[in-house]
């Protein structure tokens, strides 16, 4: 039985009325109760929105109700999946806000050379943890963390504080991802240990590296009862899986050891991320991470890539050092665009939408590269893409930005074989490209695109109407533009 059947049954019993006595009072198909309490037919949302005013729900049943009735409408691990890449971009938007701020945190005042041995206590070890840490990278510049923590710390929570506040430092961290395999949720598993690490990649300004294994939790327990581990330059610290002891030991043959084995185990693992900021290699990633047989983004704009002609291409670059080189590439990234005529998924905002036609600046684009559209430009592209969005050639929709953020310093393209990968847009710190981030993992870059794909038509985005209506107020207001002579729209 489903989650929604159960919790259903669960209120009726509560209200202790005949089912046939619901069903009238309320105004509907006892019939759709009764098959909706089997699973053997959904409940239409209008009868349901009836049935819980009729019950008198608290608003913490209404809310639990209405989700598992999401879930039996999407598939529970889809649900779970919507909600924790929600959950990645809330926590992406807020660092637009907050990052790249001067912390003005005072600096550490105890001399930490003289804490060894054995700390007890969560608290406690956590404390002290992050107190070392900080008086390492205050009291070493460019000092090197290594980490190895349980899935569940949250130690790593301090790092974007000291590098807001201007503290030189790179740190590099063992992650274990679960295998595709290994049960119902291992995606969302995956999913909250993403949002723990883009956060420290973006703050960092590439200074943070990331590499994964897969870890079945069917394994044996390690026997070792410190079996995590933090190097710094001074420190090894020996953790247990609960954070409640930890082992300070300052011997340099010791942490040399530690360091040694952990570079080894690196190379045995793979990298889950990687920074870039050449336009070429922009380009050339962008070739590698699209398929020919789809294309899923997610950014402030719509991606228009699917109308990047070589004529269009040649006209909006300015000119600037290895010109042809990076027309011929770019063309090459766009015809495989301009090819695509099924599974191209670009999901944006409606005020990136109206941004881009009233000044004609592609937020992705860098600046100092390429111009802004002009307004015949910008009139033909939306009309092309207004023709498109119609017939479904493109599944392109605005975000309902209060269920599904969208960072506005970020574009994401995704494709199940090749991962995920993000870029800084014009409103990041340093402008488009100024950090781009690469985590080529098959997995999440198909957890990405099944979220992708699973939007159009559900609650995360406006209906396609809407994008239809707004797309044709912005024509209209170019044609006016235009006859005016204007080259921006008001």
């Amino acid at each position: 039985m489903s989650k929604f059947s159960v919790y259903l049954k669960e209120l009726l019993d509560q209200r202790g009325e005949p089912i046939a006595r619901v069903a009238k009072n309320v105004g509907i198909e006892r019939t759709s109760i009764y098959k909706a309490l089997k699973d053997e037919r959904t409940m239409p949302y209008t009868a349901l929105k009836k049935l819980i005013q009729y019950l008198q729900l608290t608003l913490s049943q209404v809310w639990e109700l209405n989700q598992y009735y999401e879930m039996l409408l999407q598939g529970e691990d889809i649900y779970r999946i919507q909600e924790a890449i929600c959950d990645l971009l809330g926590e992406l938007s807020h660092l637009h806000f907050s990052g790249y701020q001067k912390a003005g945190f005072p600096a550490a005042q105890r001399d930490m050379t003289d804490v060894t041995g054995l700390i007890c206590g969560k608290s406690q070890v956590e404390s002290v943890i992050r107190t070392v840490l900080r008086w390492e990278v205050e009291n070493r510049k460019g000092a090197e963390l290594s980490l190895y923590l349980p899935s569940h710390s949250d130690l790593t929570d301090s790092l974007p504080g000291l590098w807001q506040n201007g503290e030189n430092f790179a740190v590099r961290q063992l992650v274990s991802f679960k295998p595709n395999h290994s049960g119902a949720g291992t995606h969302v598993e995956n999913l909250h240990l993403l949002q723990k690490i883009l956060p420290l990649a973006f703050v960092s300004g590439g200074s943070y590296f990331a590499y994964y294994y897969f870890e079945n939790s069917t394994v044996p327990v390690n026997i070792n009862p410190l079996s995590y581990f933090i190097i710094t330059p001074n420190y090894l610290i020996t953790m247990d899986t609960k954070m409640s002891a930890a082992q300070f030991q300052a011997d340099t043959s010791l942490i040399q050891l530690y360091e040694k084995r952990f570079r080894q185990i690196l190379t045995e693992c793979q990298p889950l991320n990687s920074y870039s900021s050449q336009p070429e290699y922009i380009l050339e990633a962008y070739m590698q991470s699209t398929d020919e047989d789809g294309y899923y983004t997610l950014m402030p704009q719509p991606c228009l890539g699917h109308y990047y002609t070589r004529e269009r291409i040649e006209r909006q670059f300015l000119d600037v050092p290895g010109l042809e080189n990076l027309i011929e590439l770019s063309d090459r990234r766009m015809e495989r665009l301009r090819n695509l005529n099924s599974n191209y998924y670009t999901i944006f905002s409606e005020e990136g939408l109206r941004s881009l036609a009233q000044n004609g600046v592609m937020v992705d684009l860098p600046s100092e590269f390429v111009k802004p559209f002009s307004l015949k430009l910008r009139w033909e592209l939306f009309c092309e893409l207004r023709k498109d969005i119609e017939a479904d050639v493109i599944r392109g929709c605005f975000a309902d930005t209060e269920k599904l953020p969208i960072p506005p310093y970020l574009a994401f393209t995704c494709d199940p074989r090749y991962g995920v990968h993000i870029y800084a847009v014009q409103s990041f710190i340093g402008g488009a490209y100024a950090c781009n981030l690469h985590i080529e993992e098959s997995s999440i870059g198909q957890t990405f695109c099944e979220f992708i794909r699973s939007l159009p038509n559900s609650k995360f985005v406006y209906p396609k109407e809407r994008t239809l209506a707004v797309l044709d107020e912005l024509i209209r207001d170019m044609e006016e533009a235009m006859e005016k002579g204007d080259e921006n729209i008001d």
